[in-house]
């Protein structure tokens, strides 16, 4: 049976709604340890291909993303294998080289990859919620307890929704190998050919 989540609807219908919240748990304990499960995944990498949309244009790139707790890096590149954007967050902060090999320091990562390639990725929510891990957000579940679908905001509370699909499992965990972003002006359609998993509990 199909578990939804209560109240997903009612705070997109009121213009100028507060932000949005988590959800209460379900007291499903299938998902909860699923969720459990991928709140301890800390240490992953995953291969693939994106699709960037938007009303103007539309392209297509690789993406290979590593985690590593909370630092990460995020490389885009061409078909061909040319470099569009290399983001790394460090401790130190984050640094970002663009297509002609030019880099750039910040402490915002979305920021950062906004003004250098136009594109709005909210990668500070995202780290959780490309898992299917729906922290801050309301979400909805399949027949497999599985994440369908989330609403949710980033850090600058622009709002983001995302459907899953094609879940296959990964060293006993289940993740989803196929999601679209859509954000207001922008859909990003991430077609993920392999996960790598280091470890299934989080590292010290």
């Amino acid at each position: 049976m199909k578990k939804y989540f209560l109240y997903i609807l009612l705070p997109l219908l009121i213009v100028g709604c507060a932000q949005i919240t988590e959800q209460p748990s379900s007291g499903n304990p299938d998902w909860q340890n699923h969720q459990q499960q991928l709140e301890k995944l800390a240490y992953w990498s995953l291969t693939g291909k994106i699709a960037v949309i938007t009303a103007q244009k539309r392209h297509s790139l690789n993406i290979h993303w590593q985690q590593k707790g909370e630092n990460y890096h995020i490389i885009l590149t061409t078909f061909l294998g040319s470099t569009v954007l290399d983001v790394q967050k460090t401790q130190l902060g984050t640094q970002v080289t663009d297509d002609k090999g030019k880099i750039y320091f910040g402490s915002d990562a979305q920021q950062l990859i906004s003004q250098l390639s136009g594109m709005d990725l909210p990668v500070d929510v995202l780290q959780q919620w490309i898992k299917g891990n729906p922290t801050e957000a309301y979400y909805q579940l399949d027949e497999k307890n599985q994440l369908l679908s989330l609403q949710g905001q980033d850090d600058d509370n622009a709002n983001w929704s995302i459907e899953y699909k094609n879940y296959k499992t990964i060293e006993q965990i289940n993740l989803p190998h196929q999601l679209q972003l859509k954000g207001d002006d922008l859909r990003l359609k991430f077609a993920i050919q392999k996960w790598e998993i280091d470890s299934l509990t989080s590292h010290n």
